[in-house]
């Protein structure tokens, strides 16, 4: 397990899908479920190998806290999207593109449409994995620990909670951040299911 649990005011929120909705279940056991954000940064110098400990000084290190800055932002952002799906998204837009933008959007709606939000609190382990400076443009890989064992669907009105029957509540996930001009955007997110942390 990782260090440094992320509290409520630097979370994120991950896109959890629910576990083998039944025939039966309701159309809310097929909604996506969310999760979590960052904490303590380790970064790889010159994009290769795996290190534990971020460097502190450098173009990496200073890369890799922007990197993460950016994961944690996205996640913030999603985590307010997620809560009041009523609200303008344009903050996600901030910090994500691609793929990972078009998920968020797609689970923002699916929550307005069931009338669901979330609530409670996601917590997380990111790590910079690797940094890539020499590629046009520049990539970021970040690797996470995402905890939603307290981050619930709930209906929007009651508050009372909707979780799907079966839900994966921690996993490891993996985040691809590109640069785009002078801010780091988060281009792609996967959950990695067969893998626990």
């Amino acid at each position: 397990m990782r260090p440094g649990a992320v509290g409520a005011g630097g979370l994120a929120l991950l896109l959890l899908t629910s576990c083998g909705a039944s025939e039966g279940g309701s159309p809310t056991d097929r909604l996506p479920d969310v999760t979590a954000a960052p904490t303590v940064p380790a970064v790889t110098p010159s994009g290769s190998a795996v290190v534990q400990n971020a460097p502190t000084e450098g173009v990496d290190g200073a890369v890799g806290r922007v990197v993460l800055r950016a994961y944690q932002g996205w996640w913030e952002a999603r985590i307010t999207v997620f809560g009041q799906p009523e609200q303008d998204p344009a903050a996600v837009r901030a910090f994500a593109a691609d793929q990972a933008l078009g998920d968020t959007l797609i689970t923002r709606q699916q929550l307005r449409d069931a009338k669901l939000v979330m609530v409670g609190t996601p917590r997380n382990s990111p790590l910079v994995k690797s940094i890539r400076l020499t590629e046009n443009p520049p990539s970021a890989t970040v690797e996470d620990c995402v905890d939603v064992t307290d981050w619930h669907q709930a209906d929007a009105g009651t508050k009372a909670l909707r979780d799907p029957a079966q839900r994966l509540t921690r996993y490891v996930a993996t985040a691809t951040l590109r640069k785009a001009d002078s801010r780091w955007l988060i281009v792609d997110f996967k959950r990695e299911e067969s893998r626990s942390c």
